[in-house]
């Protein structure tokens, strides 16, 4: 059978039914004819009946009865805004605590009464900002977002029927006609996106991420098969120990010199990919080592010498020829950025000593690679180094002003944005929250 909400039923209408049927307790039918009466199910009618006993007998005070609600309510927003936890999961964790209000429908309806009150248009503020912008599909619909890249506000969520470059160039010019002032866009290299940016005036600039992840299909493909070849060399070598007669034990190491000529060769095309792969990376690099900017021409001749080796040595590989191409037809969409950074670094060298920009540079350089890094010591290893660089940098000020100065360079630097990793995690949430909601609503 099909149930649905009966929204239609108020609170009169609910104690009349639960009222019938502590009435009529005992008498055959009472529960069918009430539950036929209003079109509703049977365990409705004995849960309404339940409600009515409830309120007759006081088993709480009313002042500890509105502390535990209380109590439940801030669960409830902790739950949402700190561990953006679905309204079922929500539910189902008041149901494990034994807490009251523990339905989907109260926890749905508290938090819509909550959000209700928040403001639908926020100030807008004059200073240009840089967004993020990208869709997601939730159930085969593109959803269209605009994020602002520092504060990671979402600025424009929308369903829409497509994602052409008209449709996007529309989502953008209703920011500008709020009074956004878009600085630039960083995206992927979607032709839709790209076009809606072009039609819009607005500067493009390409993902860092979307640039270097085809290059990542080759490596985990040549670390499995090194994988591979070494579980296939230790059980030729088992074979070749266990041969008891002279003519076995000669075929079978024949058969394990082989073996280990190709294991030795998968081997060295890995370390030799890792290695030009990481040069890759390095190659984009916003400062050397000891905090000198990197150019536009020094981060693409890097870069394209990097590609060169990897064309000369694994042009062999589909995969790499195709990300090869890909990233030396879209590299240049890349340089918005360092064009920002050098804009930056020249006007704070009126104000600050070359040796303090540097080390502003290499901390701000080290909490990028904190923040990308996946192992968590080395991440806290490099992040302490950033921080140790700041510090000499500031330690190095000669007066309040330059001190000044110099943390205002930290702060413009991290306005930087070459990366939408912050929008990759937000859509994330967003999809997860949405198929979440859309399986509640089948249910």
């Amino acid at each position: 059978m099909h149930f649905f909400r009966r929204k239609n039923l108020n609170a009169i209408d609910r104690a009349a039914i639960g009222l019938s049927a502590i009435v009529g307790a005992g008498v055959y039918g009472t529960i069918t004819n009430i539950a036929s009466n209003y079109d509703i199910s049977r365990p409705f009618v004995y849960d309404l009946k339940s409600k009515v006993l409830s309120s007759f007998s006081e088993t709480e005070k009313s002042d500890d009865k509105q502390t535990t609600i209380d109590f439940v309510n801030k669960i409830i927003l902790v739950m949402k805004l700190c561990c953006k936890s679905s309204v079922g999961g929500i539910s189902e964790a008041l149901k494990l605590l034994n807490l009251p209000n523990n339905s989907i429908g109260y926890v749905s309806e508290f938090l819509n009464d909550k959000a209700s009150f928040c403001v639908d248009d926020l100030p807008v503020s004059p200073v240009p900002v840089t967004v993020l912008a990208d869709e997601i599909f939730i159930c085969n619909m593109p959803v269209l977002v605009i994020l602002d890249a520092n504060s990671h506000l979402i600025l424009c969520i929308e369903l829409s029927k497509d994602r052409t470059g008209e449709t996007w160039h529309n989502c953008f010019q209703s920011l500008i006609n709020k009074g956004y002032a878009i600085k630039k866009v960083a995206k992927d290299l979607g032709t839709g996106l790209l076009k809606g940016t072009n039609a819009s005036g607005l500067i493009s600039q390409s993902d860092i991420f979307h640039l270097q992840k085809p290059f990542d299909a080759l490596l985990g493909s040549l670390t499995a098969r090194a994988e591979k070849a070494i579980v296939a060399e230790e059980a030729a070598l088992h074979v070749l120990n266990n041969r008891k007669s002279e003519a076995a034990e000669l075929k079978a190491m024949e058969k394990y010199f082989d073996i280990m000529d190709k294991t030795s060769a998968a081997i060295d095309a890995y370390d030799n990919y890792d290695f030009l792969h990481r040069e890759l990376h390095v190659a984009f690099n916003t400062f050397e080592c000891n905090g000198t900017f990197r150019d536009k021409d020094k981060v693409k001749g890097d870069a394209m010498a990097a590609m060169d080796l990897m064309e000369e040595f694994f042009g062999n590989y589909d995969t790499t020829r195709k990300a090869i191409a890909f990233l030396r037809n879209n590299i240049d969409g890349y340089f918005p950025f360092t064009d920002e950074v050098r804009g930056i670094l020249k006007f704070y060298r009126d104000y600050l000593p070359e040796f303090i920009i540097k080390e502003v540079a290499l901390a701000y350089q080290k909490n990028l690679k904190a923040i990308a890094i996946k192992d968590y010591s080395s991440g806290m290893q490099i992040k302490k180094e950033a921080e140790e660089h700041f510090a000499v940098a500031l330690t190095a000020a000669r007066n309040k002003d330059e001190k000044k100065q110099a943390e205002e360079l930290a702060m413009a630097l991290n306005k930087c944005i070459r990366s939408s990793s912050a929008l990759e995690a937000k859509n994330s949430v967003i999809s997860l929250n949405s198929r979440d909601n859309v399986t509640m609503s089948l249910s």
